[in-house]
């Protein structure tokens, strides 16, 4: 039964994948997401319009679908590493762990950036993944901390990390000849453990 189980997840999961991927595919060949529908997506993966529909809910959620399983993963280390170091430390190790630079290629990682940033539909179906991703990591933050739930320091905590994190991959997407993704995640969040003290503007009269 349990065999029988991992199978159909197995095969959910390719489904699933096939489906990313041929959303990516031909929004790279069409311009743009917005001249890709789902009929295309589904014969470019060779299943039909109503197996697109029974995975995703729309062409975003197909483009985006890897992000969900880097989530996944990122939690699951951040609940293994507040275990035995400080939170902000945690935080920063689970963001390296996920190792987005050897999942990826950077000419993948930098398409899919020119297509988010030239759609509004994917600007927000991201921002509501980060606001998903937020939730579920602020329950692993406050027990972490011991914190009330009401209490702003877990937010404060888990809003500067989540902004190291993505400031930190947009800068390596840029200048991925720079310095190794995980360097670029240390440095942004030393600079926030630092508190930003650098002299960034001219001193005022």
């Amino acid at each position: 039964m349990a065999d029988r189980s991992g199978l159909r997840e197995r095969k959910k999961a390719a489904t699933q994948a096939a489906l990313s991927h041929a959303t990516m595919r031909l929004a790279v060949e069409k311009g743009g997401l917005d001249a890709v529908t789902a009929d295309d997506i589904a014969a470019e993966a060779g299943v039909s319009t109503r197996t697109f529909h029974n995975y995703f809910q729309n062409k975003e959620a197909a483009l985006l679908h890897d992000f969900n399983e880097v989530v996944a993963q990122t939690l699951a280390a951040l609940r293994d590493r507040v275990r035995d170091r400080p939170v902000w430390q945690a935080l920063r190790d689970a963001c390296i762990s996920v190792r987005v630079d050897e999942r990826y290629s950077i000419e993948l990682l930098q398409r899919k950036e020119q297509l988010i940033h030239a759609s509004p539909s994917l600007i927000s179906h991201q921002a509501t993944q980060f606001l998903t991703f937020f939730t579920e990591a602020l329950d692993i933050v406050t027990e972490a901390t011991g914190a009330a739930e009401d209490d702003m320091h877990p937010r404060l905590v888990l809003g500067a990390a989540l902004i190291a994190m993505k400031v930190a991959n947009d800068h390596w997407i840029a200048h991925p000849d720079e310095a190794p993704l995980a360097e670029v995640i240390t440095r942004a969040f030393a600079a926030f453990e630092s508190g930003l003290t650098g002299p960034t503007t001219p001193p005022y009269p």
